[in-house]
């Protein structure tokens, strides 16, 4: 993943690629807020009401960008190689705000024809996707834990390496049991897998809910020094 810093205004990166590779230039993009749904109870006719939960959702993108090709048939085959990259899942935006977006593609509008130019036709085309907005992963290490990001809850990966036999040890919020001295642990919250050594390890794991991180101060539970990683989250 690239890491934060200045980006040309006129460019982004799908998954790592930049969009000039495809023949591309952002000619305007728009991120808009964070939806959120919240229900509540109201006694009948009470001046009052009581919160009882929310749900977050996914910030709508629009991404317009500019295409640039001696014929019409160029112009095609380069907005169908965007239109490919943007289907990935995984989908990854980096965008000239300097944020990345985890994201999915809503909708690929048509090819806007806007003249010629150098004797190159000039188009363009509008994105629609919906996504997370985060910066670039990182690791920092437990127990104390300061996690950046205001997003309520930030998936993560917890991993350790066993200093001592253990008939059960807990990295965080998943218990392992029958672990060896050396056994590596890997707790991800990120993609949803419990390993030891690097081989699935669900038969020997237990778990209320996978790693994750709240905003601000917390302290990671484990008897051995552990690895954090995960993506600070922005409403």
């Amino acid at each position: 993943m690239r890491q934060p810093g200045f980006i040309n205004p006129y460019t982004a990166f799908i998954n790592g690629v930049n969009v000039m590779d495809f023949g591309a230039l952002v000619q305007s993009y728009k991120v808009g807020g964070t939806p959120v749904t919240q229900d509540y109870y109201q006694a009948r006719n009470r001046a009052g009401f009581a919160s009882l939960s929310y749900t977050m959702g996914l910030k709508p993108i629009t991404l317009v960008l500019f295409f640039a090709a001696p014929t019409q048939r160029e112009l095609t085959m380069q907005k169908s190689a965007v239109d490919a990259a943007l289907l990935a899942d995984p989908l990854e935006l980096h965008l000239p705000d300097g944020f990345y977006y985890k994201s999915i593609l809503q909708g690929a509008g048509e090819l806007a024809m806007l003249g010629v130019e150098a004797n190159k036709m000039i188009a363009s085309c509008t994105y629609a996707l919906s996504g997370i907005q985060h910066d670039a992963v990182r690791r920092v290490w437990g127990p104390e834990v300061f996690a950046e990001g205001t997003f309520p809850e930030m998936p993560c990966r917890l991993a350790c390496t066993a200093s001592l036999d253990y008939s059960s040890i807990q990295l965080g919020p998943v218990t392992f049991a029958d672990v060896t001295a050396g056994d590596e642990l890997v707790a991800d919250g990120i993609d949803g897998v419990l390993t030891i050594n690097g081989e699935p390890a669900g038969t020997r794991a237990s778990f209320v809910h996978l790693p994750r991180l709240i905003p601000g101060p917390q302290t990671i539970v484990c008897p051995e020094p552990v690895s954090v990683t995960y993506a600070p989250a922005w409403l």
